[in-house]
């Protein structure tokens, strides 16, 4: 047995000018509260075929192969709509990204990055050189999800007492 992969601190910042407290003053109030959970999902089918899928909250350990669910959740607690802000979340070390289960919607949009949160996309891709017909050939190819080091939405706004959800699957090598 494997020893769960602690959850990885993720990153929220908001897109506005964010001010910087200087030591003497207190800590300006939170605007956004977000919680990450780590949760095993475990897959079974019964004897018609039917596959169904059980969440154990917070396991204790963990086996190669397991699926892990990573979900955020933020909750607005400013008491006023904040503007665009991104919710970034590392693919925890010892896990590759396997699948997306809140995929980009009409607030949010979701981006990728393959160097540790350096540089983001959608669709993050790779040039490559071959040999074709005798003749060298570069093009961009899509990088394989496994790849993945980080996920981000970015959500356009976030009303007052607003919570959102998001989450993706990742695979414990």
């Amino acid at each position: 047995m494997q020893r769960l992969i602690p959850p990885i601190l993720f990153v929220l910042t908001l897109a506005q000018a964010q001010q910087t407290t200087p030591p003497a003053q207190p800590a300006a109030p939170q605007n956004v509260t977000f919680t990450l959970t780590q949760d095993l999902v475990k897959r079974s089918a019964d004897s018609s075929g039917k596959v169904t899928e059980t969440i154990i909250a917070a396991p204790r350990t963990v086996l190669p192969g397991d699926i892990l669910r990573e979900e955020v959740t933020l909750r607005n607690v400013s008491g006023r709509r904040l503007g665009q802000l991104n919710v970034t979340v590392p693919v925890p070390r010892g896990t590759e990204f396997s699948v997306l289960t809140t995929p980009a919607g009409e607030r949010w949009k979701v981006t990728y990055s393959t160097d540790s949160g350096k540089t983001f996309s959608a669709q993050p891709r790779r040039t490559v050189t071959a040999t074709e017909n005798g003749r060298q050939v570069t093009r961009e190819v899509p990088i394989p999800t496994s790849s993945y080091t980080t996920v981000r939405w970015t959500v356009t706004s976030l009303s007052p007492d607003e919570t959102l959800k998001f989450s993706f699957r990742v695979k414990v090598k």
